[in-house]
């Protein structure tokens, strides 16, 4: 068995303090987003209506199964307004 040798202890240096960094950068994510007063654009965008042969082609491509991602791409069209368009057709409703 090994005996444990310990070494003088010395001087004991002095830490930093630690700086919360998430709470930092939440701070500062609240800040912007209290000054930004303006609406959304995504859902106004929602109330303009797509073009019906753009409409029929989500719908069509839905159909077949293929995924939201992969429609909004072929569409030209934002990945929620997929989903919105399909919401809305498939329901029968208004605004979601």
């Amino acid at each position: 068995m090994k005996k444990k040798h310990w070494a003088s202890g010395g001087q004991i240096k002095e830490q930093k303090p630690k700086k919360p960094k998430a709470e930092k950068a939440y701070k500062n994510y609240v800040s912007i987003r209290r000054s930004e007063s303006r609406t959304d654009r995504l859902m106004e965008s929602l109330d303009v209506p797509l073009t019906p042969e753009q409409s029929s082609r989500i719908i069509e491509l839905a159909d077949y199964g293929w995924l939201r991602s992969d429609i909004a791409k072929e569409v030209g069209v934002p990945k929620t307004r997929v989903n919105h368009e399909l919401i809305v057709k498939r329901r029968g409703g208004g605004a979601a």
